[in-house]
């Protein structure tokens, strides 16, 4: 009971941050809500997080980053897993085309774990957590999301009268922006570099980094809940169908590829990584839709809905786990 109340007491404070982004964007505090969305998600990934993910991840040991390379490749392989089989549920089950496919696939095993992560693990590991976080960071932008675009590209490709591009310069082009474009993606990269190089950063560039990032949860959270108010959603069988997938099967996933092979379960590193697996769908696969003008609706349903039952599932993990605030 200690510890169902101790998870709850984690969540809670998410819900009410969420609520008040949601209700900020239905009385229009910002005037426009897609512009004060796209600008506080980029305050978000490109000036908060990349600090703390670079702080975080020059702050642990070369033995620590072995594990922390070991749960990359668990939310590799899960993630991957996890998309795939999203991608055919919905061509085969919903008769979904390429590309809706590759986007119903991307709600499924996107997780919102570089939004989420911070709020929900460093009340229970520290600024620690930030090299889990780090690694689902890079797994989405490294893998995730070029797997998903190059499939969408292809098919565009394929559809167009233009000539087609080779499918070693989309993958290369998808790659790079992947990097280039996304500081909390080659911050957390060059923080590994500098310690394998044994550089220590001056306390007060840590300290320095630490302090914005700790903007990073309450703005994500809150821009979350400014998305689940701009979009419109619905409750089809489809769109609970893979908010389920995301919330149960991934870290479900997870739990079996790094227990058997990878990780030891019950250590630190496992529980984030399996916490972070359990986080909603990300804001992207809306991004995404808007960008490819398919799959819109169900998009926004999937991330609120996977929104909702992530209250209900984070809530059983901590508590199955035996996590307790530090």
């Amino acid at each position: 009971m200690n510890h169902l109340l101790q998870s709850v007491g984690i969540i809670i404070p998410i819900i009410f941050i969420l609520i008040f982004g949601f209700f900020s964007a239905k009385r229009n505090i910002f005037g426009d809500n897609a512009n004060a969305i796209s600008v506080l998600s980029k305050l978000v990934l490109t000036i908060t997080l990349p600090p703390v993910l670079f702080a975080g991840t020059l702050s642990v040991s070369k033995e620590q980053l072995h594990g922390a390379l070991l749960l990359f490749l668990a939310l590799l392989l899960s993630t991957i897993l996890i998309y795939l089989i999203g991608f055919f549920v919905a061509r085969i089950v919903f008769k979904r085309n390429i590309i809706q496919s590759s986007l119903a696939g991307l709600g499924g095993s996107f997780s919102a774990g570089p939004f989420y992560g911070p709020a929900l693990l460093d009340p229970l590991y520290g600024h620690n957590s930030s090299v889990a976080i780090s690694m689902i960071a890079l797994v989405i932008n490294l893998a995730l999301i070029p797997l998903a675009t190059i499939i969408i590209e292809i098919e565009l490709e394929k559809q167009s009268a233009t000539q087609q591009k080779p499918i070693y310069q989309l993958i290369g082009s998808s790659i790079y922006h992947a990097i280039i474009d996304c500081p909390y993606v080659w911050a957390p990269l060059l923080g590994i570099i500098l310690l394998f190089c044994g550089v220590k950063l001056p306390s007060f560039i840590s300290d320095t980094c630490f302090l914005i990032g700790k903007a990073t949860s309450g703005i994500a959270i809150f821009v979350a809940g400014m998305t689940l108010a701009v979009n419109r959603f619905r409750l089809t069988k489809e769109c609970i169908g893979f908010a389920l997938i995301k919330d149960i099967a991934l870290p479900a996933a997870f739990f079996g590829i790094a227990s058997l092979w990878l990780l030891k379960s019950g250590t630190a590193i496992f529980n984030e990584g399996l916490l972070l697996c359990a986080m909603p769908s990300g804001p992207m696969i809306i991004l995404l839709s808007n960008q490819y003008k398919q799959y819109q609706e169900e998009s926004a349903s999937i991330l609120a809905i996977s929104t909702f039952t992530m209250i209900i599932t984070v809530s059983i993990l901590i508590g199955f786990l035996n996590l307790s605030v530090h």
